[in-house]
């Protein structure tokens, strides 16, 4: 399927599965469907399964989207708290599409407890409540990593949730990254489960082999320990005076650290003129993308000058990772897009693009390993190999028969999709993005109306009870206007409620744990006051002390 195909599929609205080899513009793809979808203001979610592809989308990841973190089951408790937590409400009311990247390494279970969050916050029970889901990936890539204490890792084709999305699979063709036949065809070879003895010999005659041009190849290794060693031993070999870049941070500590932990950027960057480095971040209007390497030739003040393998001349000037959340950015970090790059990991290489490199396959330990760390490269002339075990080469074979299943409903999606006319898809292209525009227009209307509402009642003195009564909601529910009101900055008197709903001894023991949770936490969350309380108290009486507290911005 061309990506032309897979865009106007995007664009009908239907749940897609948009797949193909390394380098076939999974990511491009992606990104002209959020472009499109930012033009015609649909809120949309961008995740992905890491903090590391999830930095390369400006997204983050969707167990932070969901609310998930790093639980492994949801308990009826578990719903309970994160129901509280008003951000989620908002989050999931306002989203109409939600994409998930990198999903190889999303466990199965996974998918399936955000899945279930889904449809508990849209309070129906389609498939993830009905939004749209875009998923992203390769499952010949890096699979899901297991814990001891976790379930045993599966693909989430695997899971529930895939079976009930109904997905429309579009698997991309041909290669944007590679165009070395030879190259292309071990690269294949791999992901068929088929080395011959030719493909081999291709790549045995680049063992230890010689690169051409003074740059220094980035070395890949399948353990961080290999990584981190040589980076450090270079660097100090380098002669001349250090230079060190400082990252600038904006939002909330919690937010700021999310994206720290998961850009490649580090917060000191420390260079020397000589130093191999490595962008890592996409600016195609300079001339880079995630993964073109460089030397050092000049450390700017701000912005060191970089000699890139092509001879091109750049200088790398700092750039923001943000966390946005419809479209709205919560934090951010601004730092020079480069890493030392004698050596990187194979898993953090995943998505990335190299000129050269020296490949450590030796201790592969992963099937998919092998082809993730070769497919990075444009093409054998640019691989030096310094080893190989025969778990490089091989791939998951329940992978290689799902995906023989993939490419044939592709094949059958795009037959379909040749036949419609124009006009037709057009046609339905804008339906799927005026009911969208509706859905949005009709939840925004109800917001205003019904928190106006509340506030006139509150003027009339009304109490908890009777508004909830006069309403016929909860009365969770009119609190939870209360704190749209207050966070709108509507002038409302609430301070008559004290004395009908809460002792004042209960109140200042609720409001000093919610100061005391702000210092750690930097957030006015329910859980967390409860946990400090050790469940003394309920999850109402929290929310309705909540209303009564000073909170920092």
């Amino acid at each position: 399927m061309t990506q032309t195909d897979a865009l106007n599929i995007l664009k009908l609205g239907h749940n897609v599965y948009l797949t193909g080899s390394a380098g076939s513009g999974k990511t491009y793809v992606l990104n002209q469907y959020i472009q499109y979808l930012k033009k015609h203001e649909i809120a949309h979610a961008v995740t992905a399964s890491t903090g590391i592809a999830a930095s390369h989308m400006n997204g983050v990841t969707i167990h932070s989207w969901s609310g998930l973190g790093i639980r492994n089951t949801l308990t009826p408790y578990d719903l309970e708290a994160m129901e509280e937590k008003r951000y989620l409400w908002e989050r999931f009311k306002n989203t109409k599409v939600l994409i998930i990247d990198e999903v190889s390494m999303l466990h199965h279970f996974r998918l399936d407890l955000v899945d279930e969050i889904a449809r508990f916050f849209k309070r129906n029970d389609k498939p993830f409540g009905g939004l749209q889901v875009v998923l992203c990936g390769d499952f010949f890539q890096l699979p899901p990593v297991s814990k001891s204490h976790e379930e045993d890792a599966e693909f989430i084709y695997k899971s529930e949730a895939w079976k009930n999305l109904n997905l429309k699979i579009c698997y991309l063709e041909g290669s944007y990254r590679q165009t070395d036949t030879a190259f292309l065809d071990v690269l294949n070879g791999i992901r068929t489960n088929s080395v011959s003895d030719v493909l081999r010999s291709h790549l045995d005659k680049r063992f230890n082999s010689e690169l051409i041009g003074d740059l220094k190849p980035t070395k890949l290794f399948t353990h961080n320990v290999d990584v981190d060693g040589i980076n450090a031993q270079e660097l100090a070999a380098t002669e001349g005076e250090a230079r060190s870049y400082f990252m600038n941070e904006e939002g909330r500590d919690v937010l700021v650290a999310a994206i720290k932990n998961s850009c490649l950027a580090p917060g000191v960057l420390t260079l020397k003129k000589g130093a191999q480095v490595m962008f890592v971040k996409n600016n195609y209007d300079v001339g880079y993308v995630n993964g073109t390497l460089g030397t050092v030739i000049e450390c700017g003040i701000t912005s060191p000058i970089i000699k890139t393998a092509s001879g091109k001349i750049i200088k790398a000037e700092p750039m923001e990772w943000t966390i946005e959340d419809d479209g709205k950015v919560k934090a951010k970090v601004k730092q020079v897009p480069l890493r030392l790059a004698w050596a990187i990991t194979i898993h953090k290489s995943q998505g990335m693009t190299l000129d050269a490199a020296e490949i450590d396959l030796s201790k592969s330990f992963e099937k998919g390993m092998g082809y993730v760390a070769l497919s990075r490269l444009k093409s054998l002339s640019g691989l030096k190999l310094l080893g190989i075990n025969e778990q490089a080469l091989e791939v998951d074979e329940d992978v290689l028969m799902f995906d023989e299943e993939l490419q044939e409903q592709s094949k059958k999606l795009q037959q379909v999709l040749s036949k419609v006319d124009q006009k037709e898809l057009q046609k339905q292209q804008d339906e799927f993005l005026a009911r969208a525009a509706a859905v949005m227009r009709t939840k925004k209307s109800i917001k205003v109306e019904t928190h106006i509402i509340t506030k006139a009642l509150l003027e009339k003195k009304m109490s908890l009870q009777a508004m909830a009564k006069e309403r016929n909601l909860k009365v969770e529910t009119i609190i939870s206007h209360i704190e749209t009101l207050q966070e709108d900055n509507h002038d409302i008197d609430i301070e008559y409620l004290k004395a009908a709903n809460i002792k004042p001894a209960l109140l200042k023991k609720i409001t000093d744990a919610f100061h005391e949770s702000y210092k750690t936490t930097g957030d006015y969350s329910l859980g967390s006051v409860r946990t400090l309380l050790k469940n003394t108290v309920s999850f109402p009486e929290v929310r309705f002390a909540r209303l009564f507290i000073e909170k920092k911005k």
